[in-house]
C-alpha cells in the first residue's frame, strides 16, 4: 500500500470516529462546547493510537509482551484521566451544580464512554500493527523464497552446459573412433548446438522455434552414430513459434530415449517424439523402446531430476509430468501451461 493511500484511509477512519463520537456526545453534539470537546477527545484517541503503533508495539510487543500490556494499560489510564479532567471542567464546573444527582449519573456515562473508546482505539491499533507485522513477514518470506528459488534455478541451469558437453563429446568420440564419415558433420552440428547452449540458454526463456531447432540438431547428431536407417520420428504441431519457454526442458528426455533404446545396437528399436503448442498449452510426448538387456528405471538419470526441479520452480502447479514403463516401451508425457 503506497503512502498516499494509507494517509487517505487513516483520514477517513478518523473522520468516521469523530462523526460517531459526535452522534453519541451529550445532547447529540449540537452545542459548540460539545463539538470542541469531542474533537479534543478524537485528538487524544489518535495520540494513543499512534503511540501504540509507532512506539510501543514495535519496541515491546515481540520482545516483552508483559511490558507491552502494562505500558498499554498505563497509557490508556493516563489519557483517560486527562480526558476526564477536561470533561469535568467543561460539563461539571461550579456554575452547573444544580441537579447534582442527575449529573453524577451523566458523568459516569461520559467517563465510561471515553474509557471504552480509548480501549477500542488502542486494540484497533494493536490489530493494525499485528496485521502489518504479518504482512511484512509474508513479504520477507516470499522474497527469501524467491531468492532461494532463483539461486537454485541458476545452479540447475549451470548443470546444463557440462551435462550437454559431456554427452556431445562422447558422441563425437564414438564417431571418430569408428572413423565415421559423419564425424566432420557432427562437429559442425556440435558447434551450432554449443552456440545455442552458451548464448540462448543464458536467458530465462527462449523462443520455441529456437528450442525446436536445437532438438532437431540433437536428434540428427545422435542419428549419426547409427549405421543405416533407424525408426526415429519427430513430429511437431505448433501454432505460435514465438512463444517463450524455459530452455532445455525436453533434452534430457531425448537423451534418455537414445541411451536406453540403444537403436544403434537394436534394429527393432524406435523413438517417437511429438510436440504440440496450442493456445498457450504445450504438450510433449516421447515414446521409446527399451533395450532388452538394459531396463530403464523411472526417473533415472541426473538430467530428469534436473528437469523436475526446474519445472517446480519455473512452472509451479502449471505442469503435469507422467512417465510409465510398460511392454518394453518407456513413455513420457509432459504438459505445460505457458499462459
Amino acid at each position: 500500500m503506497n503512502m498516499q493511500k494509507k494517509i487517505l484511509l487513516q483520514s477517513v477512519f478518523w473522520i468516521v470516529v469523530f462523526l460517531i463520537t459526535q452522534a453519541l456526545s451529550p445532547g447529540g453534539g449540537h452545542s459548540p462546547r460539545a463539538f470542541v470537546f469531542e474533537l479534543i477527545c478524537v485528538v487524544f484517541y489518535a495520540i494513543v493510537f499512534y503511540v501504540n503503533v509507532l512506539l510501543l508495539f514495535p519496541r515491546y510487543y515481540e520482545k516483552n509482551t508483559t511490558h507491552y500490556i502494562l505500558l498499554s494499560v498505563a497509557i490508556i489510564l493516563i489519557t483517560f484521566v486527562i480526558i476526564y479532567q477536561i470533561s469535568h471542567h467543561i460539563f461539571w464546573n461550579r456554575e452547573q451544580r444544580s441537579d447534582r444527582h442527575h449529573k453524577d449519573w451523566f458523568e459516569v456515562f461520559i467517563s465510561f464512554r471515553h474509557l471504552f473508546w480509548l480501549a477500542f482505539i488502542y486494540i484497533i491499533g494493536t490489530i493494525y500493527s499485528i496485521q502489518h507485522l504479518l504482512n511484512q513477514q509474508i513479504i520477507h518470506n516470499k522474497k527469501v523464497m524467491e531468492e532461494k528459488l532463483q539461486t537454485e534455478l541458476q545452479l540447475l541451469k549451470a548443470q546444463i552446459n557440462p551435462h550437454f558437453l559431456f554427452n556431445a563429446l562422447n558422441n563425437v568420440y564414438s564417431l571418430t573412433y569408428m572413423k565415421s564419415e559423419k564425424a566432420p558433420d557432427s562437429i559442425l552440428k556440435l558447434s551450432d548446438m554449443l552456440r545455442y547452449v552458451i548464448e540462448d540458454c543464458s536467458h530465462e526463456k527462449v523462443a520455441l522455434r529456437n528450442e525446436i531447432t536445437y532438438m532437431e540438431n540433437l536428434i540428427d547428431f545422435y542419428k549419426m552414430k547409427s549405421p543405416g536407417k533407424r525408426k526415429v520420428d519427430f513430429t511437431q504441431k505448433v501454432e505460435n513459434m514465438d512463444v517463450h519457454i524455459a530452455p532445455m526442458l525436453f533434452i534430457p528426455f531425448i537423451e534418455n530415449s537414445f541411451k536406453y533404446s540403444r537403436i544403434e545396437e537394436d534394429k527393432t528399436g524406435f523413438i517417437s517424439i511429438f510436440l504440440q503448442e496450442k493456445a498457450g498449452r504445450l504438450h510433449f510426448t516421447i515414446r521409446n523402446s527399451i533395450f532388452r538387456e538394459r531396463t530403464i528405471l523411472n526417473g533415472s538419470g541426473r538430467g530428469i531430476v534436473n528437469v523436475k526441479q526446474r519445472l517446480d520452480i519455473i512452472y509451479p502447479k502449471k505442469y503435469e509430468l507422467m512417465t510409465r514403463d510398460k511392454d518394453n516401451v518407456y513413455h513420457v508425457e509432459l504438459e505445460i501451461d505457458l499462459t
